[in-house]
């Protein structure tokens, strides 16, 4: 089965938006504007509402009034983003945005609330929807209490979404999603979570597997697993040989940089300087990882190049490769970049939707998600308002490259 050019989708976690108000705005002004663009009458949204904007939607007038607006704005709401919990856009976010774990109550609570309302909001022709989440918290100082917690609070959840679907007849999964220095970064670790830990501990409570994986299953995120240097085909073949859906997959592109001396690293890190958002860095030598790094920083990278020289001796002429968590635009690719020595993950989508197009029964959520724009703009002394329309056809630009990509592997009606 083929996409369809409206069922493509970008993450509004972009945008600021803590409140509802925030929301609405966002789908007025930008989601409308990337809509006509791309000459549609309606289109895909992944929209991201904070705890405290999805707080707002448990009134049942405000629900509907927000139903009106998507009706009016030609909003098809399938997916939802359901990791931030908090205020996405503060001035520094870093590891604030893995909580609440999926240790802690609140985290059930905010997933149990964007699940009524994703339920709620569906198109009428559609049954199924889906929110991504986080991979259970960041792994630094994770436990086995909290492990234990997590499983239950997410079986918890699997007979929620059960009774759910059997009232409202739609069936939405929850999506985990891997992501880098978290407790589920490689596809092995996901795979064992789920038939290791998930699945006999429902069993034990008498849930059914197949009940499990109706309603969790996984987001992948093209960008975090080329990060993690893991080949992007053996890790989409293991997800879902164990039984796991593939619920959404996130269209997103990283950096790679090839290293040899101090002065690209300079270069490197002046370029992606970043206080808000934490951009972890896998360093890589002779396609052998040799280091991690939570954040992308000057000393650090310096160090580990340092140390790589010394123990290489005179056999350094390759550097270091180090993949760095930054999202940058789907389409660009190393003749895009302003640094000679920088290429992009961009591959990882190419192989994704290879991967697509010789397994027709796997049809998830599409979804861009650059939610780097902002800083990209702010690199730029032009007005606001030429700042907006750039971002609008950045977004367009990105959905152009996507949409061609799916056409020459016949993923897209046309």
């Amino acid at each position: 089965m083929a996409y369809s050019i409206n069922s493509l989708a970008y993450c509004s976690n972009v945008h600021p938006g803590a409140d509802l108000s925030s929301v609405i705005s966002n789908i007025q002004q930008h989601f409308v504007s990337v809509k006509n663009l791309r000459n549609l009458n309606d289109m895909a949204s992944g929209l991201w509402f904070s705890e405290q904007a999805a707080k707002q939607l448990r009134n049942q007038a405000s629900l509907n009034d927000f139903k009106r607006i998507l009706q009016e704005s030609g909003v098809r709401l399938t997916s939802l983003n359901g990791f931030p919990f908090g205020d996405f856009h503060q001035a520094v976010v870093k590891q604030k945005v893995y909580l609440p774990t999926w240790a802690e109550s609140e985290r059930l609570e905010y997933t149990q609330s964007l699940a009524s309302i994703l339920a709620e909001c569906l198109p009428i022709d559609e049954c199924k929807g889906a929110i991504s989440t986080l991979p259970l918290g960041y792994a630094k100082g994770w436990n086995t209490a909290q492990q234990q917690q997590s499983v239950a609070q997410l079986l918890s959840l699997v007979t929620f979404l059960a009774d759910q679907e059997a009232q409202t007849g739609k069936q939405i999964v929850i999506c985990i999603e891997m992501e880098p220095d978290c407790v589920l970064q490689h596809t092995h670790e996901l795979v064992s979570f789920f038939t290791e830990h998930l699945l006999p501990t429902a069993n034990q409570q008498g849930i059914d597997s197949e009940k499990v994986l109706r309603y969790l299953g996984c987001c992948y995120d093209t960008c975090h697993q080329a990060v993690m240097g893991e080949s992007i085909v053996d890790s989409l073949q293991a997800i879902t040989l164990a039984g796991i859906q593939i619920g959404k997959i996130q269209i997103s592109n990283a950096v790679k940089a090839t290293i040899q001396t101090r002065s690209q690293i300079e270069q490197l890190t002046k370029l992606f300087a970043d206080n808000k958002f934490l951009h972890q860095t896998k360093v890589f030598s002779h396609n052998k990882l040799i280091d991690e790094l939570p954040d992308l920083d000057m000393a650090s990278l310096e160090k580990v190049r340092l140390n790589c020289s010394d123990s290489q001796a005179n056999n350094n002429e390759l550097g270091i490769e180090a993949t760095i968590h930054y999202h940058i635009p789907v389409n660009q690719s190393a003749a895009d970049l302003p640094l000679d020595f920088l290429s992009a993950t961009q591959s990882a989508i190419l192989q994704t939707l290879d991967f697509l197009q010789v397994n027709p029964r796997i049809r998830p959520f599409l979804e861009i998600e650059t939610y780097t724009w902002l800083n990209f703009l702010q690199q730029d002394n032009a007005q606001q308002q030429t700042k907006t329309q750039r971002l609008h056809s950045g977004f367009a630009a990105e959905f152009s490259w996507l949409e061609q990509a799916l056409i020459e592997r016949n993923l897209l009606k046309v």
